[in-house]
């Protein structure tokens, strides 16, 4: 059995997969690494960039070609086929730090938490931001959710889950939309139990790009996939706090991780003009409402929600001109 399989979401990515998969190339870890290239129908050299590594190391990248069917198709796949113990996913036009990379798969060969975060890096096109999500987490240490431990919340690039784990809970995630990777780390936080932080700035996450669907451009194009995104979300929460199986360092950290894409939909309509805006909102909170009650009240507790939802949504015109100074002065 490998130690870690890497699922790479590949979509037309022929200018930035090159470099995706030459920083998991390095002899030292090819009996414990597992990558797959999973393309989702690319029309572009994607398959071509994917076969040369798959000749270079036969043994340790694997191309698989799917029709599209969307990032959450591409996550299901590399689940499905996946021999690692461990599972963590790569997007392809993101990569990782190659000697942070080594030095992990040496911690994970030693690990047995279910569980395993990292740090990343936010890199944009003139600058790049170092981000830790972890607070309370002693690195190399085993946790459990009981533990005094403040996961701010799970995010893609942070997280490594054990596979035996997702196949247990037969997760899978919506195919044929954006957005799905919060759907991965909810559940990911849900099925485990132990917790390991190792303090390795490892994923390098691409940001600040006009083609990237986390784009202002393309959130308003693609706001019906944020919405079904969103309902997804709080359906899952409804049932985890139903199941009553959650601590509450657990409850937490998976309530701030899916909260942000409720407001993140929220936002996107504050890009709209301010009737169509206050419509629209009004709309998705009522649904999110008749979708779970639960999620809705808890979701008062984010002041961002608070604020739109207050006097009847009465402040949505402040929170736009909130928002409007929030993206010229921080990009997002």
């Amino acid at each position: 059995m490998k130690t870690l399989t890497i699922s790479v979401a590949a979509y037309n990515v022929e200018k930035t997969l090159e470099k995706t998969l030459a920083s998991f190339n390095n002899p030292k870890i090819y009996n414990d690494l597992e990558v797959l290239i999973v393309d989702d129908g690319s029309t572009d050299n994607t398959k071509d960039i994917a076969k040369k590594y798959e000749k270079l190391a036969p043994n340790t990248f694997r191309y698989i070609y799917k029709e599209n069917g969307g990032h959450g198709s591409t996550i299901n796949k590399g689940m499905e086929l996946a021999t690692g113990k461990y599972f963590k996913v790569v997007d392809g036009d993101d990569w990782v730090d190659t000697d942070s990379l080594v030095t992990f798969i040496n911690y994970l060969k030693q690990q047995d938490s279910d569980l395993v975060l990292t740090n990343h890096v936010e890199v944009y096109p003139n600058y790049s931001k170092k981000i830790n999500l972890v607070d309370g987490m002693q690195p190399n240490k085993s946790y459990t959710w009981d533990d005094n431990i403040d996961i701010k919340r799970v995010v893609l690039h942070t997280l490594t889950v054990k596979t035996s784990l997702l196949r247990k809970n037969n997760v899978h995630i919506t195919e044929k939309c954006f957005y799905v990777d919060v759907e991965f780390v909810v559940w990911a936080a849900y099925v485990s139990h132990t917790i390991t932080y190792f303090d390795l700035y490892l994923y390098m996450y691409r940001l600040g790009e006009s083609n990237q669907s986390v784009a202002k451009t393309n959130m308003l194009k693609n706001i019906k996939m944020q919405e079904k995104v969103s309902y997804s979300l709080v359906k899952m929460y409804d049932q985890f706090v139903k199941a009553k199986k959650m601590e509450p360092n657990q409850d937490e950290t998976i309530f701030n991780t899916f909260k942000r894409s409720i407001g993140s939909t929220m936002r996107t309509y504050l890009l709209m003009p301010t009737r169509t805006a206050k419509s629209k909102v009004r709309s998705f909170d009522n649904n999110i409402k008749n979708k779970s009650l639960i999620s809705y009240k808890k979701l008062n507790d984010d002041n961002f929600i608070r604020l739109i939802r207050k006097g009847n949504y009465s402040m949505l015109s402040l929170a736009k001109v909130l928002y409007r100074i929030w993206v010229i002065k921080y990009g997002y």
